[in-house]
């Protein structure tokens, strides 16, 4: 599996350069160097290797985002306030432009990359809440969702260009 876990990493690269909407079986095919036949061969079909490659990006996010994990639990607004310059972040910019697009879609009633989609946003919450000092777990959860929304209108603000209203913010 060693021969599908490489063309992995490049279909991966692929679809976190170029977007979901270049991410047609040809193109696939040739950033991994492998004919359409070949895909085929290591993947069922084009939804098997869109969910293993979003499954990678995910896992590589995740290894970014615990990399800026927090020392310590922190109180809502302090942790809000350090994530927000996590989203703001050019390490993780390509991978949240990548997630627009996803939900974008998803939102468009494709009801794979929706289930690919409440998957790695249900991940991030569960980090977030991780992160979090409050004590009741119900109130955790919902400071958890009041920061993910929060940096949602980060990632939406920075995709058409309005970073300086968040930063005047910070």
């Amino acid at each position: 599996m060693a021969k599908r876990d490489a063309i992995l990493e490049r279909l991966a690269a692929f679809i976190l350069d170029e977007g979901l909407e270049a991410a047609t079986l040809r193109a696939m095919a040739k950033a991994a160097d492998q004919s359409d036949r070949m895909l085929l061969y290591y993947f069922a079909d084009k939804e098997e290797i869109i969910g293993a490659a979003m499954a990678l990006l995910a896992q590589q996010l995740t290894e970014i985002l615990e990399a800026n994990r927090v020392p310590q639990k922190m109180r809502k607004e302090p942790l809000h306030a350090h994530l927000d310059e996590v989203v703001l972040s050019d390490a993780v910019w390509p991978y949240l432009r990548l997630w627009l697009d996803l939900a974008a879609r998803a939102a468009r009633h494709d009801p794979h990359l929706a289930e690919v989609g409440q998957a790695i946003g249900r991940g991030f919450h569960q980090w977030i809440e991780g992160q979090l000092a409050t004590a009741d777990p119900d109130l955790r959860r919902k400071e958890a969702t009041h920061i993910m929304i929060g940096l949602e209108g980060i990632v939406v603000l920075r995709a058409v260009g309005m970073q300086d209203l968040v930063r005047e913010l910070l």
